[in-house]
């Protein structure tokens, strides 16, 4: 194996989004929300609990985050 191949072969580099560019009603993961605000995913897990961090919008099941939601979070942290 070559010292270049990627760690993981097929695997695609995680997308940060810049949340002043897209819109409010966007909705991002919380994998996307822990490089926004370089918050770890099990802490933001561990808030989400205990109803702390930015609103939480359950789409099929799974936690999303309007972008509106974690602007007006981020500016009161």
């Amino acid at each position: 194996m070559s010292a270049s191949a990627p760690a993981c072969a097929g695997a695609s580099p995680r997308v940060v989004p810049d949340i002043e560019k897209l819109p409010g009603e966007a909705l991002i993961t919380r994998q996307q929300l822990a490089a926004v605000s370089s918050f770890a995913l099990i802490t933001l897990k561990v808030w989400a609990k205990q109803g702390r961090g930015p609103r939480i919008t359950v789409v099929e099941g799974r936690p999303r985050y309007r972008v509106r939601d974690v602007r007006e979070w981020m500016g009161a942290v």
